[in-house]
């Protein structure tokens, strides 16, 4: 149910208490325990006929809440918990400050999904106040009906102690009327949380208090009592009642809290998540940068999410680009965003295309941004190792930054640690590189980049180790752990068409490391691969020269003529490495055991 949808409400709501609305998909995880309800001797009488109104299912954290539900996009999830814990815990300052926020969210999706997530963040942090989730399909009816609402509320309220003095004046309000909880809702406002308030004030620091209300799943509210269920017309009278109250408590003074309400789940529509997400996060980098509330308009909003075109990752792209403070102002690169956006109206890319080549136009060396991104996807088997991949791209310390630092709305290169990383953040930009139609005017081959590769792999034997590490400090040998990794891997990316010394490969051979003899009968084969049958290259010649005198000096089989002969014809295949004790170059076999 939308504030909009009942009579007079949406106007008496937004007059009163300023609602902020926001969309989305959600989904709660959460598993709930009941409160345990303490009670003192002192009001003991009072007490009870309190509790006898607590909708105890109806509190965050009841065991009676279920934990399952449909799952959203998690950045979409992401984008609003941060958008509305920002709210809470900053709200204040904004130059409007809203005391509602309206959470809504398609059908089905469980909107109860996010409100319970913040509930648990925000109890985490002692911001949460109190709660009530409604719900239709609850085996207590009670959580269908909203007499008990002010009650339950009332009831987490006394639970801070840092609200000094509120239960000894709440107990004193139900002493003086019995009766008060069969009054309106109104009523029991007003005497059981308003009344209390004003009355302890000025007893504690309201620093101190709780910020937050959460009301979820108004819309399955189908009453005031059980005779209500099922008529149409109980049931907005009652969702109407409740929004009266709420609005009449964010109008007092004396009322510090503020309201999350959920309710009316909508149709899912793409234009409408990427909105949401669009909001959410602008709304929170303007907080975090100090930004005026109007820098970015409604007009500015629509054409990103028509750009968008129901992609989500051009949003999400977007927000990333704004949010790095290394490329200056989050306001000039948004303006530098729809300028892009007007510059390529006829271009034949996607709008999501257009946003990669601008971003990777951003780096100072565009074109060797996008080599290190497809190398580094060349090498994925050392995805988990991201310091050596940088140390196989880097020319010299801080290259990495150099080349990438604008690109990080593509790929993060920074773990939450400050060590390297290379994630990339959607499979689309890769999709975007090896194509020639849409990656135009940056689009690199895989025969340059299969010689950008070799060419690194050749720089770094020349150079002893990883360039970087050497600009650093000449005194400074590379690590065991990088040379070990290299050269296991060498074989696979030597350039047999360069020049090697036999230094070269005694070099390669002594940094293999411990039981990679495999790696021996491997670098035999694929020296040779691209060799004529009628004739060698110069680097076949020193390597396999020095291969065999390694096999020679400790005792390996070596070729016989006759194998050698057929190489030239049906060479030794590289993949050797995996079967390589049946390779014609390979270590004696081990002794067999004794029984």
């Amino acid at each position: 149910m939308d504030a909009s949808s009942l009579p007079n409400t949406h106007s008496l709501v937004a007059k009163r208490a300023d609602i902020r609305k926001v969309t989305g998909d959600y989904h709660d995880n959460s598993v709930t325990n009941i409160k345990n309800i303490q009670i003192s001797s002192l009001g003991r009488r009072e007490m009870d006929a309190l509790l006898n109104h607590v909708v105890h299912g109806a509190l965050h954290d009841s065991a009676e809440r279920g934990p399952d539900a449909p799952k959203c996009h998690p950045d979409t999830r992401t984008a609003v918990q941060r958008d509305m814990m920002s709210w809470i815990r900053h709200g204040d300052e904004d130059d409007v400050p809203k005391k509602i926020l309206w959470l809504s969210g398609p059908a089905g999706s469980g909107k109860t999904a996010i409100a319970g997530t913040i509930a648990d963040e925000c109890e985490k942090e002692g911001l949460l106040a109190a709660t009530f989730f409604f719900s239709a399909f609850s085996v207590s009816i009670d959580r269908r009906l909203s007499k008990n609402a002010v009650s339950t509320l009332l009831y987490s309220l006394l639970q801070h102690k840092s609200i000094v003095g509120l239960k000894e004046e709440v107990l004193a309000a139900i002493d003086g009327d019995p009766v008060i909880f069969e009054r309106h809702l109104d009523q029991q406002l007003e005497k059981l949380i308003l009344r209390p308030l004003r009355k302890v004030a000025g007893l504690s620091d309201r620093r101190h208090w709780p910020k937050v209300i959460i009301v979820d799943g108004l819309d399955e509210c189908e009453g005031c009592s059980e005779s209500d269920v099922g008529d149409p017309e109980s049931r907005t009278k009652a969702q109407k009642e409740i929004l009266s109250v709420l609005s009449r408590a964010c109008a007092d003074l004396a009322f510090p809290f503020r309201f999350i309400v959920a309710s009316r789940p909508e149709p899912y529509d793409p234009d409408a998540d990427i909105r949401l997400f669009l909001e959410a996060m602008l709304s929170d980098i303007r907080r975090r940068f100090s930004l005026s509330s109007t820098w970015v308009s409604k007009a500015v909003i629509d054409t990103l999410v028509k750009e968008s075109s129901g992609q989500f990752i051009y949003a999400a792209t977007v927000i990333r680009f704004l949010d790095n403070p290394r490329l200056g102002p989050p306001q000039e690169q948004l303006n530098r965003v729809l300028e892009w956006q007007r510059l390529d109206n006829s271009a034949p890319f996607a709008p999501v295309d257009a946003l990669y080549n601008r971003i990777l136009h951003t780096s100072p060396k565009p074109f060797l941004a996008v080599k290190w991104l497809l190398f580094v996807k060349e090498h994925n088997m050392f995805a988990d190792e991201p310091l050596y991949i940088k140390e196989l791209l880097e020319s010299y310390p801080g290259e990495t930054e150099y080349v990438l630092r604008s690109l990080t709305s593509l790929v993060g290169i920074v773990d939450e640690s400050g060590g390297p990383r290379f994630d990339f953040y959607h499979k689309s930009l890769l999709d975007f590189l090896k194509d020639p139609k849409r990656n135009a005017d940056l689009y690199v081959d895989k025969d340059a980049i299969d010689l950008f590769i070799k060419n690194r792999y050749y720089e770094i034997i020349q150079g002893r180790g990883p360039l970087s590490d050497a600009a650093a400090t000449l005194a400074q040998p590379p690590s065991k752990e990088f040379l070990n990794r290299l050269c296991n891997w060498l074989p696979g990316f030597i350039d047999p068409s360069r020049k090697y010394s036999s230094a070269d490969v005694e070099w390669w051979l002594a940094n293999l490391g411990e039981g990679r003899d495999a790696e021996v009968s491997w670098m035999f084969a694929s020296i040779h691969e691209k060799c004529d049958w009628y004739h060698c290259l110069s680097a076949c010649d020193v390597w396999r020269n020095r291969l065999l005198r390694h096999g020679r000096e400790r005792g390996w089989r070596l070729p016989t003529a006759k194998e050698m002969l057929q190489d030239r014809v049906k060479k030794f295949k590289p993949s050797a490495m995996h079967g390589w004790s049946k390779h014609p170059l390979r270590p004696p076999s081990p002794p067999a055991s004794e029984p």
